[in-house]
């Protein structure tokens, strides 16, 4: 199994990145060549209108052709639903298909190309190998990466267009991440530079244990590896250990908490209900609003207040319970229950970067919609996915 990790120039046009990637597909023989992130057209202000161009689509034709006998993974600009996605496009039998899209987006970089944050990432194998592939800013992501490597890959790749002021990240996280997943890790990325900021090449390649095993500089170059020589040497098993951290807390607690992430720039999201028989909506709205920020804070009505706004049927399941399921959820990070029948004070004291609530709500009469617009926050109305709620599983019940 040889790879080809390919550092390439990138260019401000098109035809000259293109030219590039091919010149390296008909000039070296490997399995599986491996370009950086967007290869294909570098980073740009203008990539949503060259991805419907008629120039971008000659591009693809091309590079499908090659893919008739070869297998590549390049970076690209892809455009889904009308979103522009900073993606991962894998080559092989004439055509390609997305196998990751960036997930966290590098700030000031990203948002200026027009990228949307990605939600799609899947596994792909080549031969007897299989792979993850995350993109540049990602390799910073522990958890994400943890997550995917938890599913049994040979090898988790990182393209990238690294700058060259942090070059000594991007050499110290690479074997970090081999060392605490026990896995190969190959990161590829590009010199040249990026909205005018230079790039620090030094593709590299690590073993199981964190030990280097290939290494290009600052030259454009290619370099092959065999895979299968590189058998695992663990010191010990991988152990998986759960243990959630304390999510269901009191508010003063909770600002305290709050007041610590946001040294670090992290963005905080809010939403509120009562959240009384969980159910595929709940999970599918909570999911996209924990995508929209950082941490996900979610003000659970008590039982006085359910009563207050349901009568007296309700709550089905206390308090206590429902804030436990929320907890349990990943795209939850804290839960605090309040009294009141609206979270308006709540929404004042955290001071939410986004206040969510479902796109059945019109944004004036979302509760603390104008508050929070007044600093400068913003206010995110999620479209249901699911036609179901807690009220039509209850008459399910009567019924039956």
């Amino acid at each position: 199994m040889k790879i080809a990790l390919c550092q390439t120039q990138i260019y401000d046009t098109l035809e000259k990145n293109l030219e590039e990637i091919c010149s390296i597909l008909r000039s070296h023989s490997a399995d599986l060549y491996i370009f950086p992130e967007l290869a294909l057209t570098g980073y740009g202000e203008k990539l949503r209108e060259l991805v419907k161009s008629e120039e971008y689509f000659d591009a693809l034709q091309v590079l499908k052709e090659y893919a008739k006998d070869k297998n590549f993974l390049l970076g690209a600009p892809y455009l889904r639903e009308e979103k522009l996605y900073n993606s991962a496009l894998l080559f092989r039998d004439g055509n390609f298909r997305v196998v990751a899209e960036k997930a966290s987006l590098f700030p000031n970089l990203d948002d200026t190309a027009g990228f949307s944050q990605g939600i799609k990432r899947e596994a792909f194998s080549v031969g007897l190998a299989s792979f993850y592939v995350f993109i540049c800013f990602e390799l910073r992501s522990t958890e994400l990466i943890r997550r995917f490597a938890l599913q049994g890959v040979d090898a988790l790749i990182f393209i990238a267009q690294w700058p060259k002021a942090r070059k000594a990240h991007w050499e110290a996280l690479l074997p970090a991440r081999a060392i605490e997943n026990q896995t190969l890790v190959l990161g590829v990325n590009a010199v040249g530079s990026a909205f005018g900021t230079p790039l620090c090449g030094s593709t590299r390649a690590f073993s199981y244990d964190g030990s280097i095993i290939a290494e290009l500089k600052e030259d454009i170059d290619v370099i092959t590896l065999d895979l299968s020589s590189f058998e695992p040497k663990l010191p010990y098993p991988r152990r998986v250990v759960f243990q959630e951290p304390q999510k269901i807390l009191p508010l003063d607690k909770i600002l305290s908490i709050l007041e610590k992430r946001r040294r670090h720039g992290e963005k905080v999201v809010f939403t509120n209900g009562c959240f009384d028989i969980l159910h595929a909506g709940h999970v599918d709205y909570l999911q996209k609003a924990r995508a929209l920020g950082d941490l996900l804070i979610v003000g659970l009505n008590s039982d006085a207040s359910v009563k207050k706004i349901k009568g007296e049927t309700r709550p089905i399941n206390p308090q206590e319970q429902r804030a436990k399921v929320l907890a349990s959820l990943s795209c939850v990070d804290y839960v605090v229950i309040f009294d009141e029948e609206t979270p308006e004070e709540l929404i004042k004291r955290i001071r939410p970067d986004v206040l969510v609530k479902g796109a059945d709500w019109e944004e004036d009469k979302i509760v603390g919609a104008s508050f929070v617009k007044s600093y400068g926050g913003k206010v995110e109305r999620i479209p249901f996915t699911y036609d179901i709620s807690t009220t039509k599983i209850i008459s399910k019940f009567k019924e039956a």
